[in-house]
């Protein structure tokens, strides 16, 4: 596209925000132009967050100007980015499951945008309507009448831009859609979906996409824009730019190639789990696998396929219903959690943020829920130690900011992430780590140093359990690859003896 001939939707100028020492964004000046999708990109911590928060109006900037189509604004607050046409779609889904897709989208813009009231009472017929719409914009056929809870995932990230499209319709103006990681929870073929839905954003306003996977950013956008330590430090067009030099830019550094290494060494020792025959009633069916130590196991299959409930299954959050499972060659009964936890299981949980971490105890307290005797004199723990142990997890993982003393919910997604993994791989006695979706949310960069950590803990013997999200992940990763579907396992592929393609993969998904 031709920017020259376009209106300015949106311009920062000097925008900078600090947090204590920390300078969090630091003097970044863009602009976005009407009918435009421009890339944010960037490593976890190099302030794609922060940014976002100032244009929804949840941070204030110390210094700069936001202008929206050539005037300056002030966001007091949230309310007053809507105000102003700016929608955005988070990473986590924020709907309510139990109203409809047109109940969802009328509270999206509260009272004064609603058209919900007449004579006091809810006007159904013209919330249906509204919303109609607004779907009809996007390219949506969807029923506004229907209950949200009763949608595929792919499309309730569809009636997210409505609402976020919905806020410029509200404010009487162009709207600024931010689209933060919206593909990141979703499978091949509905990212191809969502994808070409972008692209039709053009026609009715503005689009900032916020990615990690760099040649979907290249697809997607008009204009990629590189941050850096809270610094924009490059634009390029997308026909300018190829995914190594955005690595180059992201990371400051060349990509580097290693060759996948795989070893089996003759043991006698029992696998770490052996599954014969596994059930669980409506998620998955006579399961027959085995995980052996120093081995990674990927799992890949739609999202209905049961893979996920078989993970929480061997770490005994929702134990099986029938079936037997032996840890160590040893029939186990009754298994739990504490149990699992016992027998060096772990598990990185997807819902982070619900599921893997206590957003208000700092990084260096989450890094000890569940190993904390090197952080202990006697039955107490040592601040001392605490901070030691932190600091050093820190360097090892590249957590930004170096700060262990922070709350973790203060840190960016994928900076969150690492800690949740070193709480695990800091044990000397784990034998099997689960690791449900572990790169989602990280940036090229911090993906190496997480992959190099878990090759680390299957040189340890470790038993790896892998839900990729994306088969060249399973591909890279895995030594065995076993496809399930509709709950049962369709294929295994031991890459020991066979080299699968993606397609190999995608064929027994489906």
């Amino acid at each position: 596209m031709t920017t020259n001939a376009k209106n300015v939707a949106l311009s920062l100028r000097d925008i900078k925000i600090t947090f204590g020492d920390v300078v969090a964004v630091n003097g970044v000046s863009l602009d976005l132009y009407e009918g435009e999708v421009i890339g944010l990109i960037g490593e976890n911590g190099a302030g794609k967050s922060t940014l976002l928060k100032i244009l929804s109006g949840i941070y204030r900037p110390d210094e700069g100007s936001i202008e929206l189509a050539g005037k300056e604004v002030k966001f007091r607050n949230p309310e007053d980015s809507l105000a102003a046409g700016i929608g955005v779609v988070h990473q986590e889904q924020s709907l309510f499951t139990n109203l409809s897709v047109a109940e969802n989208m009328d509270i999206s813009v509260g009272k004064s945008g609603s058209n919900s009231s007449l004579l006091g009472l809810y006007n159904w017929g013209a919330v249906n309507k509204s919303a109609s719409r607004t779907l009809e914009k996007i390219g949506s056929k969807l029923d506004p009448r229907t209950k949200v809870g009763d949608l595929a995932f792919v499309d309730r990230q569809m009636v997210e831009i409505a609402k976020a499209i919905r806020v410029g319709e509200s404010s009487n103006t162009k709207p600024i859609v931010i689209l933060d990681e919206p593909t990141s929870l979703l499978e091949p073929h509905e990212t191809a979906y969502l994808e070409r839905e972008i692209s039709k954003l053009r026609e009715i306003g503005s689009v900032i996409f916020v990615s990690h996977r760099l040649e979907e950013v290249i697809r997607v956008c008009d204009r990629i824009l590189v941050l850096r330590d809270g610094e924009l430090v490059a634009v390029r067009t997308k026909d300018a730019v190829d995914e190594a030099e955005l690595f180059r830019l992201m990371i400051g550094r060349e990509a580097k190639s290693e060759k996948r290494e795989y070893r089996r060494d003759a043991s006698e020792e029992a696998p770490v789990i052996e599954l014969r025959n596994l059930s669980k009633r409506g998620a998955f069916r006579g399961v027959n696998l085995t995980l052996a130590a120093g081995e990674i196991t990927a799992i890949v299959g739609t999202n209905a396929s049961g893979r996920e409930e078989l993970c929480k299954a061997l770490y005994g959050v929702d134990p099986a219903d029938s079936g037997t499972m032996l840890v160590r060659g040893k029939e186990v009964h009754g298994w739990n959690v504490q149990r699992s936890i016992k027998a060096g299981f772990g598990l990185v949980p997807s819902e982070r943020k619900v599921e893997g971490m206590v957003g208000g105890l700092t990084a260096a307290s989450n890094l000890s829920l569940i190993f904390g005797s090197d952080s202990q004199v006697g039955p107490f723990i040592s601040p001392r130690k605490l901070k030691t142990v932190a600091a050093d997890w820190f360097e090892k993982l590249d957590i930004r900011p170096r700060n262990p003393s922070l709350e973790l919910e203060r840190f960016s997604g994928g900076n969150q992430q690492k800690v949740v993994m070193a709480k695990w791989l800091k044990s000397e006695k784990l034998s099997l780590l689960i690791l449900d979706h572990p790169l989602r949310g990280l940036d090229p960069g911090a993906a190496g140093t997480v992959n190099l950590l878990i090759q680390a803990a299957v040189k340890n013997d470790t038993a790896v359990l892998l839900l990729a999200d994306t088969l060249e992940e399973a591909l890279e990763m895995g030594d065995q690859i076993i496809v399930m579907r509709d709950g049962e396992i369709s294929s295994s592929f031991d890459l020991h003896k066979e080299q699968p393609t993606s397609l190999d993969l995608l064929e027994k998904m489906v």
